[in-house]
């Protein structure tokens, strides 16, 4: 049921609130929420409530170039902006890193020193369109995460900051809701699943390299590798398979700021890859509601206590790299 995942952030029509650059601390939530993933080959958005329309953003982005495969996309907190893998564009690693406004108006290619890129995993991006997190495999693990920060029309030199990391690989980067701090996959092989891999937690500046939470934070545990970790209003959402009533589902965990990881979405029986929102609730892959006998990956969304609000793509197998949300 699994993979490398990367899906795709939430994106929010119309942001109240601040948007300012990421030293300006918290921005405000509207509560309204979306969702981004990525379904055969292809990139979707999707509004955080029930009966919503999926719209591909493929389709919206062909116009930039013929391309076979986007992945990754991933929204900044406020949804002004969208990064992406993608072979739209004039790359010579044919799939390269981009950017695109909330709107589409634009594709254009992130280019760390004036070099193209290609990635791991998902990127990230802050609310200004101007500081991008991504992985890769140079660097002195296997893989590693990067910053490149925008000036002008130029994007910086990357910036190594995983250093410090006690992993070889270093994947699936997502920002804190402050937007200083860089939750992550960290462990000993390139694929999660694979095991011996924790979530990990790391500055924006490259210090302060934490491992927020491994298999062997709680005892019993089913399988010895947790990931996706991701911000919410109560601690770090993150997939992990501890017993729960005699049982050890694989299921969304929240690691508040002190204390052990409690089951958020004990209910939700094979759930993987969380996203929380600014407002509490928080997104998941289902492979486990009553109907879906094919155990697809059915993008889902819960309460902020873990309660079942709208599955919101029925029998629709998302692909299980990693999903995204934004205001």
């Amino acid at each position: 049921m699994r993979g490398l995942r990367a899906s795709f952030l939430v994106l929010l029509v119309g942001c109240g609130g601040t948007s300012s650059s990421s030293d300006a601390g918290p921005i405000v939530s509207t509560g309204a929420g979306h969702f981004t993933y990525s379904f055969d080959d292809k990139v979707f958005r999707i509004d955080a409530r029930a009966g919503a329309t999926p719209e591909n953003v493929s389709t919206a982005l062909a116009r930039f170039g013929t391309g076979t495969r986007d992945r990754w996309l991933i929204p900044s907190l406020d949804g002004a902006w969208l990064v992406l893998s993608t072979d739209r564009l004039s790359c010579s690693l044919g799939e390269c890193l981009a950017i695109a406004p909330r709107d589409l108006s634009s594709l254009s290619l992130v280019s760390p020193g004036g070099m193209e890129q290609s990635i791991e995993g998902t990127p990230a991006v802050d609310t200004t369109g101007s500081i991008v997190v991504y992985p890769s495999r140079e660097g002195p693990h296997e893989n590693d995460l990067w910053v490149t920060r925008k000036t002008g029309s130029t994007w910086g030199a990357p910036v190594l900051i995983t250093g410090s990391s006690t992993a070889q690989w270093n994947n699936m980067p997502a920002l804190s809701f402050d937007q200083q701090r860089v939750f992550f996959d960290c462990g000993a092989d390139t694929y999660p699943e694979s095991g011996n891999n924790d979530a990990c937690e790391v500055k924006l500046d490259g210090t302060g390299f934490r491992v927020l939470a491994r298999p062997s934070t709680l005892p019993n545990t089913r399988e010895n590798f947790v990931q996706f970790p991701h911000d919410s209003l109560d601690g770090v959402l993150l997939q992990g398979s501890w017993p729960i009533m005699g049982n050890s589902p694989e299921t969304i965990w929240l690691l508040p700021a002190t204390g052990a990881p409690t089951p958020v979405a004990r209910t939700f029986e094979n759930a993987v890859s969380p996203c929380g929102l600014r407002d509490g609730r928080f997104g998941m892959l289902w492979l486990g509601r009553m109907g879906n006998a094919a155990g697809k990956h059915e993008l889902t969304l819960a309460g902020r206590d873990g309660a079942l609000i709208s599955v919101l793509t029925p029998n629709v197998d998302v692909s299980d790299i990693g999903i995204g949300c934004s205001d």
